[in-house]
């Protein structure tokens, strides 16, 4: 019993060795410009544009097809408050502020220009989270909604490279980004 849990353990080991050294495993990170248009809690709305970053996880299945698992931070977004008619911040805007945060879940397919660049599209899903701060108090709402996107990536060599890419949220949230690959 002992001799099939070591034999178990050192194919495991190989296994996962062989997927290591082949680079299917990548880790990413990005910024770029977050642009949010979003209403929530009645006369409450932002439209604003603001500094983003992302970084997480991927695994290639193969040079044409990989799964990625992502943080965005989008940012504070500012915003004013569509009063009802009477209210005095028809005289004095009443500032709105939304912050933006979402975590995803997306399959990337691409397809080579050349043997150095590809352009990739991106669908998944992003389950997103706003803390929200206007003239009906604070309060939070999040969300799922579809994610999809479209880039272009240039391979430095077999484990960086560098990225160039749209992203949209259904939220009605969309980014574009550079960044960067490294695969191990």
């Amino acid at each position: 019993m002992l001799i099939k849990k070591v034999a178990g353990g050192l194919v495991l080991a190989l296994l996962c060795h062989v997927t290591v050294a082949e680079g299917n495993f990548y880790v990413h990170g990005s910024f770029g410009n977050s642009n949010t248009d979003i209403s929530l809690g009645g006369p409450n709305r932002v439209d604003d544009d603001n500094t983003s970053y992302t970084f997480g996880a991927g695994y290639a299945f193969n040079p044409n097809v990989s799964l990625e698992a992502a943080y965005r931070n989008s940012g504070s977004h500012n915003g004013e408050t569509d009063c009802p008619p009477g209210f005095a911040c028809l005289v004095i805007p009443v500032s709105t502020q939304a912050d933006l945060t979402s975590i995803s879940l997306s399959l990337i397919g691409s397809i080579p220009l050349t043997d150095r660049l590809d352009v990739f599209g991106k669908v998944g899903l992003a389950s997103w989270n706003v803390d929200f701060e206007g003239i009906s108090a604070a309060f939070d709402d999040s969300g799922e909604d579809l994610l999809y996107g479209t880039g272009l990536r240039w391979s430095i060599d077999d484990r960086w490279k560098v990225f160039a890419e749209y992203e949209k949220l259904d939220l009605d949230s969309d980014t574009a980004a550079i960044g960067m690959n490294f695969y191990f």
